[in-house]
C-alpha cells in the first residue's frame, strides 16, 4: 500500500444542483501528487504477520538489480521459462487466440486492399507467454530484485514454508503489482516451492486485505493531530500504530465476507457497483 503524506482519503461528497455536474467549482481537486510511504503487510485467517516499510532506493541497489537481473538472464534464459509449456491449458488458449489473430489479421489486410482502415489487438497471453528474458520492473514503484531481497526473502517467504507446515493446502494471495507477478519473482517462487493464486486484474474487493487498507487510513483521518501529518516519518509513526490496532476479529471479519462478496461480483457479471 501507498499513503500521500498529508493526503485525505475516501469520498468526499459536496452539494449541487441537477445540471452542475460539469462545473468546474463541483469537480473534483486535482493536484500533484505529494510524498509517498509505502508499506506491505500480511494476513491470514485468525493471524497478522508483518508490516515493513519500504525504503528510498540508492543508487547502488538500483545498480545491483541490473547485474543481478542480467546474471539470472545468462543462467535461466528461454528454456527454463517455457520448459512443459506445451502442456499447459493456457498454451491451447493461447494456441487458439494466436489462430483467431491470424484469421482477423488477413481479414484486415484484405480490408487495407479495399481502402478501409481497421484495429487489430494484440495477444495479452502472447506476450506473458512468449518473454524470452527475465525482465526487471523499470517502473517508479518496487522493482521485481528489490522485492525478492526485502521482503520476500527475509520476510514473505519464511512465513510462507510455516503456515505450509501447518496448513499443507496454503496458497499465496497476492495484489498483482507488476513486482508480485513478474517472471523474475515467478520464477524464485517456483523454486520455492510456495503456490500463488492465480489473480484476476482490477480485482481488489477478493482480497481482504485490501479492506484492511482501507480501515487504516480511515483510521488515519481519525487518528489525533493527523491534521498535522505532514512529514514521512510521522505518518510512518501512525501506520504502525494503527496497524497494531487492527484486530484479529477484523481481519477474520474481512475474511469471511470473500464468498458473499464473490456472490454479488457474479450476479453483476463481472461489475462492481456493489457494496462489499
Amino acid at each position: 500500500m501507498s499513503v500521500e503524506v498529508g493526503a485525505v482519503f475516501g469520498t468526499s461528497l459536496v452539494w449541487r444542483e441537477k445540471g452542475e455536474k460539469w462545473h468546474n467549482d463541483s469537480m473534483g481537486t486535482k493536484k500533484k501528487q505529494g510524498t509517498l510511504v509505502m508499506c506491505w503487510g500480511m494476513i491470514s485467517w485468525n493471524w497478522k504477520g508483518p508490516f515493513h516499510f519500504w525504503a528510498t532506493k540508492t543508487k547502488e541497489e538500483k545498480e545491483q538489480a541490473k547485474r543481478k537481473t542480467a546474471e539470472w538472464n545468462a543462467k535461466s534464459g528461454e528454456e527454463e521459462l517455457n520448459s512443459g509449456r506445451r502442456t499447459m491449458e493456457k498454451f491451447r488458449v493461447l494456441k487458439e487466440r494466436e489462430l483467431w489473430e491470424a484469421r482477423e489479421l488477413r481479414a484486415a489486410a484484405i480490408e487495407r486492399e479495399a481502402g478501409e482502415k481497421t484495429k487489430t489487438t494484440q495477444s495479452w497471453w502472447g506476450k506473458k507467454y512468449k518473454i524470452k528474458k527475465l525482465k526487471r520492473n523499470n517502473t517508479k514503484g518496487v522493482h521485481s530484485w528489490r522485492y525478492i531481497t526485502s521482503v520476500c526473502c527475509p520476510l514473505l517467504w519464511p512465513i510462507c514454508q510455516e503456515r505450509l507446515a501447518l496448513n499443507p493446502h496454503f496458497l499465496l494471495m497476492e495484489d498483482n503489482a507488476p513486482s508480485d507477478d513478474l517472471d523474475y519473482t515467478n520464477l524464485v517462487r517456483k523454486k520455492e516451492g510456495i503456490v500463488k493464486i492465480t489473480w484476476q486484474p482490477n480485482s481488489p474487493n477478493f482480497n481482504p486485505i485490501e479492506h484492511i487498507w482501507g480501515l487504516m487510513k480511515m483510521d488515519i483521518l481519525r487518528h489525533p493531530g493527523s491534521e498535522r501529518i505532514r512529514t514521512q516519518i510521522k505518518m510512518k509513526v501512525v501506520l504502525e500504530e494503527e496497524w497494531s490496532k487492527i484486530t484479529i476479529e477484523e481481519i477474520n471479519h474481512e475474511i469471511v465476507k470473500l464468498p458473499d462478496i464473490m456472490v454479488r461480483c457474479i450476479a453483476k457479471k463481472g461489475g462492481n457497483n456493489f457494496q462489499p
